[in-house]
């Protein structure tokens, strides 16, 4: 499997959280963001192993970013707390993104989210929560 795979259905699942109005991966970043509460989905390190009698492992960290205004308010900061329980349930109800992957799973090591607060999106200061996750490719690899 490549991102290509399951990217679309990792942002699929996370629009179909309740109350999202927008969900956007690498392949639909608007230039500025105008409706909220939304989420943008993107890959922001990985790791790759792989040999002649090993299959291939990919570990994806992958970053997915709720936010709740075009302004770092207490309004929209207590927006976004409920979320955090929705986008949690709304990962484990899909762990293998319809069998696209071993598994998507928050980040073992490390923070599973960070906010609410103010975050970046295309030079604006936003407010918002960043969910992180882990996915998992197995997949075989031609190695010579």
């Amino acid at each position: 499997m490549t991102i290509e795979t399951w990217m679309p259905t990792l942002t699929e699942n996370m629009g179909l959280v309740a109350g999202i109005e927008q969900a956007h991966d690498y392949s639909s970043l608007p230039g500025s963001l105008q409706v909220f509460p939304c989420i943008v989905v993107l890959p922001v390190s990985g790791t790759q192993t792989g040999g002649k009698s090993a299959p291939g492992i990919s570990l994806h960290q992958v970053q997915i970013t709720l936010y709740t205004g075009n302004q770092v308010l207490p309004e929209a900061m207590g927006v976004a707390v409920p979320f955090i329980e929705l986008i949690r349930d709304a990962i484990y109800a899909d762990v293998t993104l319809s069998g696209n992957c071993a598994h998507c799973l928050p980040r073992a090591e490390g923070t599973f989210y960070e906010g609410p607060g103010a975050i970046r999106y295309a030079g604006q200061e936003l407010c918002g929560i960043a969910f992180y996750v882990t996915i998992k490719e197995v997949e075989s690899l031609t190695v010579s």
